[in-house]
């Protein structure tokens, strides 16, 4: 059945209006939806979220905007959760548990679009709401000269064994980067490598990663195991050479995550902090308060690299990552761990300034370069490990690489 197209209402809500050119349905159709989840693919939208009693919003670039022409239903948004999940999800819901999922739509024998789903009950009204966040995934993650990484930080984002940190706030790009240093490691015609992920839920797919040498095992939580601790646990008894795990997000994962890398296992995983300081405080704090400093000792024995990642609007209407990172040589480790805890953070600002490169220098650069405006710029001032001087800036861009990329 051919939908006719509506003339679009006189909502003030809707003056921002982005017209897709699909042919909007009176009810939910199954149909209309994947359309339009695969018009997001194609015209680099990052989110799509869909609000019982609201319009369907887009988000492209940073910003928001509507893409129908009337608001779904909260009838409408749970049709929309059984159609990406099941018949099961209303009950879930209902039970005040939120959904993380992922949700695929074949384009072909050889392509798939894929979404990283997130489905939680909401007030809508005098109703049962339910807001869906659906993010858009490429199939096969970027490489790293896509990613426009600086050479010192390539340099240090691989090693026989240890602990790599990526962190920053969701959205920030941080499993864009992981997944392309595992493609890195797929391909190389010398890696050898086993390597196990787990994830919560599975975005980057590796099926069409050319690799000779390499192996690659992909696992969901909540649906292969059911812990990131579980899945770290279980990687020890497969002989892997690397380990991705999704999330550090709890005490018994940052114990496995510490033990893996310290008997011989190459392990990366994500945290949610906003500067390389912030990342060594917050893995200690989930231990009990007389067991951080022998938990830090081990961390810093695993620990070889973090990586500190921003999106930022540039003046082209585009997004570029700015990026903090320190690479942790024996050195660093014996000053951080000659501090007491309360100064940790200091030692380590004081070592990302002289050893590594502050997510302020790429904001610098972008602003000198004409890619960042003053509004944007004082925006994320302080955010990262500040520089000193502009004089520091100065060193810090002689240092750097092309901050562009994904």
């Amino acid at each position: 059945m051919a939908f006719e197209k509506s003339p679009v209402p006189n909502d003030p809500a809707l003056s921002g209006w982005l017209d897709t050119g699909i042919p909007e349905p009176p009810a939910f159709d199954r149909r209309f939806f994947e359309q339009l989840l695969l018009w997001a693919t194609d015209h680099d939208v990052s989110d799509l979220t869909i609000q019982a009693g609201n319009f369907v919003f887009i988000e492209r670039f940073g910003r928001l905007a509507p893409v129908t022409r009337r608001r779904w239903s909260a009838s409408e948004a749970y049709q929309c959760a059984q159609a990406i999940y099941g018949d099961n999800a209303p009950s879930q819901l209902a039970k005040g548990a939120d959904i993380d999922c992922s949700h695929e739509i074949a384009r072909g024998r050889h392509d798939l679009a894929r979404y990283r789903v997130n489905m939680t009950a909401a007030r809508a009204a005098r109703e049962r709401g339910l807001e869906i966040t659906l993010r858009t995934i490429p199939t096969t993650p970027p490489t790293l000269d896509q990613l426009g990484l600086p050479p010192d930080l390539r340099a240090h984002l691989v090693f026989e064994q240890g602990l790599v940190l990526v962190t920053g706030p969701t959205g920030s790009g941080k499993t864009t980067l992981l997944g392309a240093i595992i493609r890195a490691l797929l391909e190389q015609p010398d890696s050898h490598r086993k390597i196990l992920t787990y994830e919560a839920p599975i975005e980057f797919v590796y099926d069409f990663v050319p690799r000779a040498h390499a192996l690659i095992a992909q696992h969901e939580i909540g649906v292969h195991l059911p812990s990131f601790a579980a899945g770290v646990r279980n990687s020890l008894r497969r002989k892997p050479m690397v380990i991705l795990v999704g999330e550090a997000r709890d005490a018994e994962t940052i114990d496995a995550m510490i033990l893996a890398a310290q008997t011989g296992h190459l392990v990366y995983t994500t945290v949610h902090t906003n500067s390389v300081p912030e990342t060594l405080s917050r893995l200690v704090e989930p231990f009990p308060v007389p067991e951080r400093e022998g938990r830090l000792t081990g961390l810093l024995e695993a620990l070889r690299c973090i990586v500190t990642q921003r999106l930022v609007r540039t003046t082209d209407g585009r997004r570029a990552p700015v990026r903090e990172y320190l690479h942790f040589t024996q050195a660093e480790k014996d000053a951080v761990a000659d501090a007491p805890l309360k100064q940790m953070a200091a030692v380590v600002r004081r070592l990302v300034r002289e050893k590594g490169r502050p997510l302020a220098a790429d904001l610098h650069d972008l602003r000198a370069a004409g890619r960042l405006s003053e509004a944007e710029h004082h925006h994320f001032r302080e955010v990262g490990t500040q520089l000193e001087s502009l004089n520091g800036a100065a060193r810090f861009s002689s240092k750097g690489g092309d901050a562009d990329g994904g």
